[in-house]
């Protein structure tokens, strides 16, 4: 029986492509798809489609749901806006294009409030970014050990689609537990687990959870990576040793998903080799949100400074980090991956398809719709997906 894998890129209101490709295939499947796959990937809006998709919302009522909320999420289209005046006080003039306030109001009536721990079948893998460590945050509903088991799933598509200068980042709270090596009456040394970047864990609290000095909670003033050494802002009553565990509360500073993965694939691949299946046993789904075909002429490319990049370079990162993953994904899988995905330009349809990810009038969310509709019944699309279906039987 094959490990069957639903990897979904982001792409912002082009999350609408993915929802009515998905709306096909469970059509051809006759069931739902988080009775179908084993484990669902998503980054920025693919992590909505997937966290709805795991708590058995069809692919419809997602459809549905970039259509009701669209305006919600991103409710003007000019960064002149009037309505985003109060981000401008708030932030000064970098202030991000959005308040985060209509993506969680979106977020939070479709997924309630379920946590990311509630989900048990299939298995839920998200990814975000955290910049204080600057390194992926990958969210696994199946990690009962991280700290992040108790965070609303809603939370975790935040942190998911946060895209820079489009939304604001967004604070995570977040637990790292651990088994003290060694301690002091002014210092405790972390375990391997630990962070190795300097000073990381400074004036974060650290609580020795069990062991010696259970129940003790200090400030780290001080956190020497290197050596995982950290010097508390007070004398321990009882000096922790390697009978005890420790805790600290901190931070994740997270953004979207898409600057590490865009495409979840490989990532989803890695976490079900680390489970144990073979890669010959995996097979992928893997469906895009539409490719980018607007140019960027070398004059421009050439000249352009910080200010004509600051808008383009989001879709040029998230771009590259999709065709990257989709490359090792390949490479490992081989011809059990099916890619879905088709150009954003007239051919389809002959009518003009908007690659921005904030662009939600009805027409393009329409003419996106159609050209997907079109997309998939294709002949060679069709003949693919039945060999996929084929060899997941």
């Amino acid at each position: 029986m094959p490990f069957r894998i639903l990897s979904l890129d982001g792409g912002g209101i082009r999350g609408v492509v993915t929802a009515t490709i998905l709306a096909a295939i469970e059509q051809r499947i006759n069931q739902p798809l988080n009775k179908y796959f084993n484990l669902i990937a998503g980054t920025s809006t693919g992590s909505l489609l997937a966290a709805a998709i795991a708590r058995g919302r069809s692919s419809n009522e997602i459809i549905d749901l970039y259509k009701q909320k669209g305006k919600i999420i991103f409710p003007y289209k000019s960064r002149f806006s009037l309505q985003r005046i109060p981000l401008l006080l708030k932030y000064g003039l970098s202030a991000p294009k959005f308040a985060d306030s209509g993506l969680i109001q979106a977020l939070q009536e479709c997924l309630g409030n379920t946590r990311l721990l509630d989900i048990t079948t299939p298995k839920l893998l998200i990814v975000s970014y955290d910049t204080i460590t600057r390194e992926p945050i990958i969210f696994k509903s199946w990690r009962q050990d991280k700290g992040y088991g108790n965070v609303p799933l809603w939370e975790v598509c935040l942190c998911s689609a946060s895209a820079p200068s489009y939304f604001p980042a967004h604070q995570l709270e977040k637990r790292v537990n651990g088994i003290v090596q060694n301690g002091t009456a002014q210092t405790i040394t972390l375990d391997h687990d630990a962070s190795s970047i300097e000073n990381i864990y400074n004036n974060t609290q650290i609580r020795i959870t069990s062991g010696k000095g259970n129940g003790q909670t200090r400030t780290i003033n001080k956190y020497a990576g290197t050596t995982r050494l950290a010097f508390v802002n007070a004398s321990w009553e009882q000096i922790p040793d390697n009978t005890s565990t420790y805790s600290i509360k901190c931070i994740y500073s997270a953004i979207d998903g898409g600057v590490a993965a865009n495409n979840p694939s490989s990532c989803a691949v890695a976490e079900a080799l680390r489970l144990g299946y073979k890669a010959e046993e995996i097979t992928v789904l893997s469906v895009g949100t539409g490719h980018r075909t607007r140019i960027i002429p070398f004059e421009q490319a050439q000249s352009w400074g910080l200010i004509q990049w600051a808008q383009p370079l989001i879709g040029i990162l998230f771009d590259a980090s999709s065709n990257i993953h989709e490359y090792i994904t390949n490479q490992i899988i081989h011809d059990r991956v099916l890619r879905l995905q088709f150009k954003l330009d007239r051919e389809l349809t002959n009518k003009p398809l908007n690659d921005d990810i904030d662009d939600v009038s009805q027409e393009n969310i329409c003419n996106l719709i159609e050209a997907t509709e079109v997309y998939i019944k294709q002949p060679e699309v069709q003949a693919a997906l039945q060999n996929f279906l084929r060899i997941n039987q």
